[in-house]
């Protein structure tokens, strides 16, 4: 168990490690940001002025090593365009992030579960149907377009809900939704495959000869054997909600870290975009870590080999 440990922190950092030079490397390939930071005109003096200020006159191996640096010591660089620590904008954004990733997460909770739950329980039956129709639907419609569609129905035609902005939970419901039905449509379709499968097994008999409940069977024993396959979905789902909400947040106009990015990406400030990336990149890496650790650990065929 513990070398196994060791071995995927190890894999974790290494991976880290690759996205940090990639996205390092690809930012520097989208533009001199010398460009959109000084007024047309300016002097080659200007320029090289600012590129030694900015620590862009350097090889991009050594301009590397320094971020490394910095890293190191807990610093993410100064914002080129608003002249403030990366780490406070991230600060700032984070709670908006996490309040449309924790509400699309209970979204995702308190109806893909009992969706998936129930279709494998009554397969091949109406519900059932419906339910697979759903997921194969919101798994192949876009984010934007889910979005957008809601924002012209709901906002526009019904009035029901303001189409974007941040504030209370009228402005979150929208967001949230946009962001947690493709998690939804994943969730149940994954949980109604292992649900058929452990209702046909023989512990399930074995209860029903004892007289236990169908949804004692189907909410204790089910869900808990079953529920072991979804646990690296829900993982990847979790950091999913929290980190793919770029478009859903630019859509909405939700002041979170997606919408940070795009701005970053749109003005070449590359200590922005490297500080969300390595945010993101860090939430993917050590929920999966877990999963995975949790998966080793709940599994006891794979304990057993550890």
């Amino acid at each position: 168990m513990a070398r196994r440990m060791a071995s995927q922190i190890g894999q974790a950092l290494l991976s880290l490690l690759f996205i940090l030079l990639l996205v390092f490397c690809l930012v520097r390939f989208t533009g001199d940001p010398i460009n959109f930071l000084l007024e047309p005109g300016a002097t080659d003096a200007q320029k090289d002025a600012l590129r030694e200020r900015l620590n862009l006159n350097g090889s991009v191996l050594s301009q590397f090593w320094a971020y490394l640096d910095q890293v190191a010591h807990g610093q993410l660089g100064i914002s080129y365009v608003v002249q403030q620590p990366v780490t406070d904008l991230i600060m700032s954004r984070a709670e908006a992030t996490l309040v449309m990733g924790a509400g699309a997460i209970a979204l995702t909770i308190a109806i893909g579960l009992p969706l998936g739950l129930y279709a494998g329980y009554w397969r091949g039956r109406p519900f059932d149907g419906a339910v697979r129709g759903f997921s194969a639907l919101f798994q192949s419609l876009p984010d934007f377009w889910v979005g957008f569609m809601l924002i012209f129905l709901v906002a526009i035609q019904l009035k029901l809900l303001p189409s974007g902005g941040y504030g209370g939970l009228k402005e979150l419901i929208l967001p949230s939704i946009t962001l947690a039905l493709p998690a939804v449509a994943g969730l149940a379709r994954l949980l109604r495959s292992s649900v058929i499968e452990e209702m046909e097994s023989d512990y399930v008999l074995f209860h029903r000869i004892k007289g236990t409940p169908e949804g004692t069977i189907l909410w204790k024993h089910s869900l808990r054997n079953g529920g072991i396959t979804t646990l690296s979905f829900l993982g990847i789902v979790t950091a999913g909600l929290f980190t793919g909400s770029v478009l859903v947040e630019t859509i909405f106009n939700w002041p979170g870290l997606g919408l940070l990015l795009v701005t970053g990406i749109r003005q070449r400030d590359f200590a922005v975009v490297q500080g969300v990336t390595l945010v993101y990149a860090l939430a993917y890496i050590i929920t999966n870590l877990v999963v995975d650790l949790l998966y080793t650990y709940l599994n006891p065929r794979l304990k057993a080999t550890t």
